[in-house]
């Protein structure tokens, strides 16, 4: 090789090297404006409701990936580096990124629980594929990480962690979390489409709880879906010098989404209880404080799982009798038969 493609290829790496770090530097700053904008909201609906699974889920998300982040950053523009500090520095960025894809795919599973009326069945299902999920995930990142060997590399400005001896196939990791997306996704849309077909409108039934559960669990979809397939066709294409930048922008959007799924909802939930007392109809809240009627579909589920995602018990008994509005339409047409 001749100095002239030597030089180039420097030139090349250090490129990467920068632009590793600028897309850090983005989705930092991402992550800490949307948590500005969004405190006042977390202040009124996280911090002042009662301790729930979604409110443990909802803080672990938003601060531990905040650390994250911020460690991760200074990881990258510390000056003295060693190859024993990147060692640690590499693993530590690898795990914490799937750790917080995961929460927020934690996240969402909620919100397809809640969406069918806390079906049992529908929660064992996602359960055993989310695990299916990780497992696979976490082995193809540990057998990785036990194999990288990181150098530290001096560059303009500083000092930058190299992992070398990256497994050619370690894009195969995004291929169970985005499989897992997408099953998610079918879940989401299927229940929409369900709902619109045995009421006519989602907009017209006035049912906007499963509205918003539906725009932002589609939402969602699309967006984390297309970040990880392009996380993929990087690790696949893309030279190793590039391998962090796809990373730090997933672990952003995870977080950014997840948090709004949550907050939408418990906004919804303050609006409607600011409601006037008539705004909702005695019937409403019979069906959610009492035994429903003989002969009725609805059941009520020991399970208190409104805390969690934010929904109260009205709102529950709205998605309940969604589910069981189509077996009770087939039972009315049979009797006026």
């Amino acid at each position: 090789m001749d100095i002239h493609a030597t030089l180039l290829k420097i030139l090349e790496g250090y490129r990467h090297v920068e632009l590793t770090r600028y897309t850090q530097l983005a989705a930092t700053s991402i992550i800490i404006f949307d948590h500005l904008l969004t405190f006042d909201g977390e202040v009124e609906h996280i911090w002042n409701a009662s301790w729930s699974a979604g409110k443990v889920v909802y803080l672990i998300n938003r601060y531990y990936t905040l650390a994250s982040v911020v460690m991760n950053t200074y990881g990258f523009y510390r000056v003295h580096l060693t190859n024993e500090f990147c060692l640690h520095f590499l693993r530590w960025q690898g795990w914490t990124g799937l750790v917080s894809c995961l929460i927020s795919e934690v996240i969402l599973q909620m919100r397809i629980y809640a969406m069918y009326s806390l079906d049992r069945k529908v929660l064992a299902f996602m359960t055993i594929s989310f695990a299916a999920s990780i497992a696979i995930s976490g082995w193809i990142m540990g057998t990785t990480l036990i194999k990288m060997t990181p150098l530290a590399v001096h560059v303009p400005g500083g000092m930058f962690c190299m992992p070398v001896g990256i497994s050619s196939h370690f894009y195969t990791l995004w291929i169970p979390m985005l499989l897992f997306e997408l099953l998610l996704c079918t879940l989401a849309l299927a229940r929409g489409f369900s709902t619109f077909v045995s009421n006519g409108s989602l907009i017209r039934t006035g049912q906007r709880l499963v509205v918003v559960l539906f725009r932002d669990s589609v939402i969602y979809f699309v967006v984390i879906c297309a970040t990880y397939m392009t996380c993929l066709l990087l690790w696949l294409l893309a030279p190793v010098t590039l391998l962090e930048v796809p990373i730090t922008f997933t672990v952003a959007v995870s977080c950014v989404l997840g948090n709004r799924i949550i907050l939408n909802v418990r906004e919804l939930r303050a609006d409607r209880v600011s409601l006037p007392a008539g705004a909702i109809s005695q019937q409403s809240v019979k069906w959610d404080t009492e035994q429903p009627p003989v002969g009725s579909k609805y059941v009520r589920s020991n399970v208190s799982f409104a805390d969690e995602g934010g929904l109260n018990p009205i709102e529950m008994g709205k998605l309940r009798r969604l589910r069981s509005a189509p077996s009770l339409s087939k039972k009315a047409g049979i009797s006026r038969r």
